[in-house]
């Protein structure tokens, strides 16, 4: 195995108690989510939460297995419905990309065997980018196979908060954009297309079919997630250069055969079918990889768009820091502020729920504070006036992420979304 560098291209009141795996995982909300702005490309309408649920799938999808099947050379399908893993195959072990959830390795596993491979052969472990529905299993992984874990450096602080039952995440080498990695004659490129994580990677190799040699692009994720900020992002404020680059960088690569972390970024079903009816082989589609990218950065656009529309069309409100993060319909110097004249309890909670709204609470909390796998559950809350108050000045690095801003005591909204939040639990 060889390494070598080849160049540089260069919202909500999340509690500290969630454990930090599932906010890096992508899995879907059981809650009413906004459906986010629409946009049209190459004939298809995608709104942003409909085109985040082709990629994730239901519960369902992502832990069951997808039969697996040769891509093209040595590339193998070794994932679920709706999580990608890939087997590369060579004469002196093989390369695993994405090991997935941890609980889904098993399935990994028989993919491989019923393939014909050893599972005990995979001596590389790579990942398209830090989410727990690609990454969580690689401490699984390597004690099973042994294989050296290898990820982008931009990466590594998440991973290394990524620990599936409380194991520490293995990193045996750290990569940097544009390093090599050479094993049984296959060489793998990564690519740093940062923004949907600091450390997302695509992977090109080259893969020989009927005498032709193909350039294949397995990308990591261009999307922009629900709740995903863009603007005045407090802990990324490079996150729209980051998806700049990322678009470039991946148009700039050459692709004949487009994959993905997920199947339906490269409409894996409908190309295995036709795989099954014989003829040429459908994953060859040069034309596949413009038309993701084009998705993919409309609605990166679009997103931004709404938010910077948002953020110029908000009034200030009172007293609010010039620092205040725009999520949705907020501002840098937060949303309409509620009257601090009012004084009746009933008024504050009104005022409370607008501003729960305005400043797209319900993306991560529920459209009633119900809770969903991002956040917790408001209405059964055990934190006192006090504490709800305080955790709003200052949020967790973790809500941060998230794009909750920070609501000083001063500001009229830290007192209306108090009274709101306290509210929820006595219905």
């Amino acid at each position: 195995m060889e390494i070598r560098k080849l160049g540089v291209f260069e919202c909500a009141f999340t509690a500290a108690a969630i454990l930090v795996s599932s906010l890096y995982a992508q899995g879907p909300s059981n809650a009413t989510q906004a459906p986010g702005p629409q946009i049209s490309v190459g004939g298809h309408t995608y709104t942003q939460q409909e085109l985040f649920q082709r990629n994730i799938g239901t519960p369902q999808d992502q832990n069951t297995q997808f039969p697996p099947h040769k891509i093209i050379g040595n590339i193998y399908y070794v994932g679920t419905v709706s999580l990608a893993s890939f087997l590369v195959v060579t004469p002196q072990g093989n390369i695993l990309i994405n090991s997935e959830y941890e609980r889904n390795v098993p399935v990994i596993q028989k993919s491989v065997e019923q393939l014909g491979f050893k599972f005990s052969d995979i001596k590389i472990l790579l990942g398209s980018h830090a989410h727990a529905d690609h990454m969580e299993g690689d401490a699984l992984v390597k004690q099973l196979t042994g294989a050296q874990v290898m990820a982008m450096a931009e990466d590594v602080p998440l991973l290394e908060q990524m620990k599936a039952a409380g194991k520490a995440h293995p990193i045996d080498k750290v990569l940097h954009d544009g390093d090599q990695l050479t094993l049984g004659g296959s060489i793998l490129v990564g690519h740093l297309t940062p923004g949907h994580t600091p450390g997302d990677t695509t992977w090109t190799m080259r893969a020989q079919e009927g005498g032709k040699t193909y350039d294949v692009l397995i990308i990591g994720s261009l999307g922009v997630n629900p709740g995903m900020k863009l603007v005045n992002n407090p802990t990324n404020p490079q996150i729209v250069g980051e998806f700049t680059r990322a678009f470039q960088v991946s148009r700039s690569l050459p692709c004949d055969v487009p994959l993905g972390s997920h199947p339906g970024m490269y409409n894996m079903k409908e190309k295995y079918a036709k795989l099954q009816a014989g003829g040429s082989n459908p994953f060859i589609d040069p034309a596949g990889c413009k038309a993701e990218f084009d998705i993919d950065e409309a609605m990166f656009h679009a997103v931004l768009q709404q938010q910077q529309a948002a953020l110029s069309s908000a009034a200030p409100a009172a007293n609010a820091p010039a620092n205040a993060p725009a999520s949705g319909a907020t501002s840098s110097a937060a949303p309409a502020a509620p009257s601090a004249a009012s004084g009746q309890k009933g008024d504050l909670v009104a005022q409370g729920k607008a501003r729960f709204k305005a400043y797209q609470c319900f993306d991560c909390h529920g459209d009633n504070g119900e809770g969903t796998p991002d956040a917790p559950d408001l209405t059964h809350s055990r934190l006192t006036a006090d504490q709800i108050s305080k955790f709003l000045q200052k949020p967790s690095a973790d809500a941060l992420n998230k794009g909750m801003p920070d609501i000083p005591t001063n500001n009229p909204d830290n007192q209306a979304l108090v009274a709101y939040v306290m509210s929820l639990r006595a219905k």
